[in-house]
């Protein structure tokens, strides 16, 4: 089925018709406002946050639990709210591309590496069992 036009006689409307209502609807607006996507609001929020050291401990033992390549993206994130790549990887002494690949959900870093990243960022690792020990018996 197909439309009527409104105004039959008249025909298509011109180029120019169309550019001016774009113009005074443009006219219109006293402001640009720049809105941002939600993803970068979150971005924006989550890297406020990754400032804090506790705030990353904690944030990077959640990411280690789920899989290496989350822990590695979660570093990622966390190295370039608290120093920038840039400066992270003059302190760690590590050229910044390689820092990039190595931190990136595929890259595989060498363990001197990622210690010299987390060492950079003020963080250390500590360990703690898997599970916790059966308690022995009384009698």
């Amino acid at each position: 089925m197909r439309r009527r036009q409104s105004n039959p006689g008249r025909g298509h409307s011109s180029r120019q018709g169309a550019l001016e209502g774009l113009q005074t609807a443009k006219s219109r607006m006293e402001e640009p406002t720049e809105m941002k996507r939600p993803a970068e609001d979150e971005r924006d929020e989550l890297i406020g946050r990754l400032k804090d050291p506790q705030y990353c401990s904690k944030y990077l033992s959640a990411a280690f639990r789920d899989s290496a390549g989350t822990f590695l993206v979660a570093l990622r994130n966390v190295a370039g709210a608290q120093k920038g790549m840039t400066m992270l990887a003059a302190e760690a002494g590590v050229n910044r591309e390689n820092l990039y690949r190595v931190l990136s959900e595929d890259g595989n870093p060498r363990l001197d590496t990622l210690w010299a990243v987390l060492k950079a960022i003020g963080l250390r690792v500590s360990l703690e069992p898997a599970s916790a020990p059966p308690l022995p018996r009384q009698r």
